[in-house]
């Protein structure tokens, strides 16, 4: 009994211990400006970039860009750990956070309220997913963050409608440019929908790829029956046997056998 218990308490006590390590609050790195890059993953001329990218954007439309990578979440999710970082480090409502969370393969941007009204969620999301998943799943952090940033700042700009100066910033002729819009460059990409086709017209394009027409099954089938449909022995009225006569009983067995041939000849020619 003694040893039941003493089981009992011990499991007990591991349940309490791992409850409150998965409870327990996530570890937040220590702010170091605009550019905190606490898994050290990104070279020192894309952090005096985004810096100096940032202090422009605050400059000409007041927002404030900050840019986070860390290793692990601790157990808690990329929203919730978002969510607690700009607490953390005292970020406002017109304030904007990219993290990078590279040894989860996430990441996200988190903004305040007047920033979300400007630029809504969606169009992040957007932004997101057409410049920087990919390069950041590649494992290229300073291609993500260069492609992304200057990007997300144009965005910026026109929903603030002001100018902002990326030039000889992020080490690309891309981002010394204007870069494309969203939409421009999921065009770009080819994942604009394409147009919808009626069935009608995809059952004709298919014909036409393959040389097979509903018609042409049709008509072949016809003639088979024709020619084959009543080529077995007819029973005689009355008599326990098969009867000699053969035939369709029109007297175009022939002609058909022709057509046949033809339609069969037709349908395999698809050269």
């Amino acid at each position: 009994m003694k040893q039941i218990l003493r089981v009992f308490v011990c499991l007990a006590l591991a349940c309490m211990l791992l409850v409150s390590t998965a409870l327990a609050a996530p570890r937040y790195p220590a702010s170091q400006g605009r550019v905190t890059d606490a898994a050290a993953v990104l070279s020192a001329s894309v952090v005096t970039d985004l810096t100096k990218a940032s202090e422009r954007l605050q400059k000409a439309a007041g927002v404030s860009l900050t840019v986070a990578t860390v290793d692990f979440l601790d157990g808690a999710t990329l929203q919730s750990y978002g969510e607690g970082l700009r607490a953390a480090w005292g970020l406002g409502d017109e304030d904007l956070l990219l993290l990078l969370c590279v040894g989860e393969d996430k990441f996200g941007l988190f903004s305040g309220e007047d920033v979300t009204d400007r630029l809504p969620s969606a169009t992040q999301q957007k932004l997101l997913s057409a410049y920087l998943e990919g390069p950041f799943l590649r494992q290229d952090y300073d291609g993500a963050v260069r492609a992304f940033v200057p990007a997300l700042i144009t965005e910026c700009a026109k929903a603030w409608r002001t100018e902002v100066d990326l030039s000889g910033l992020l080490g690309t002729p891309a981002a010394t440019a204007a870069p494309l819009s969203v939409e421009d460059w999921l065009t770009r990409r080819g994942d604009e929908p394409e147009a919808t086709e009626s069935p009608a017209r995809r059952v004709t394009k298919e014909d036409e790829d393959s040389g097979l027409s509903l018609g042409k099954v049709i008509l072949t089938m016809f003639l088979l029956m024709i020619i084959f449909g009543n080529r077995g022995h007819r029973r005689g009225r009355g008599r326990g046997r098969w009867d000699d006569r053969r035939g369709c009983g029109c007297g175009c067995m022939p002609f058909s056998s022709i057509l046949a041939a033809l339609g069969l000849w037709k349908l395999w020619d698809r050269d």
